[in-house]
């Protein structure tokens, strides 16, 4: 499949073992950063131009104890729930 730029999508790994490794792309975007596009160029609507969004996103669990965790991290965001996609 496509997004809504042409650009064939794939997997892009955003955040592996809490190290960020990639960034979802357009084409302006790939082109500003001089980097790969990732197909996630999407609209809104036929009335938007493309930016880059989201299509699925999957959080994978982990073996870590969560306490552990927290605890480790000197600085961090911790999300306890995420839903939705919106832009904003």
């Amino acid at each position: 499949s496509v997004d809504d730029e042409g650009t064939p999508t794939e997997c892009t790994t955003l955040i592996e073992n809490g190290v960020i490794k990639g960034y979802m792309q357009d084409k302006l975007n790939a082109r500003l950063m001089g980097v790969a596009r990732t197909g996630n160029g999407r609209r809104e609507s036929y009335a938007h131009l493309p930016m880059p969004r989201m299509t699925n996103t999957y959080m994978l669990g982990g073996q870590s104890d969560p306490a552990e965790i927290i605890a480790s991290v000197k600085r961090g965001i911790y999300c306890a729930n995420l839903g939705g996609g919106q832009v904003d």
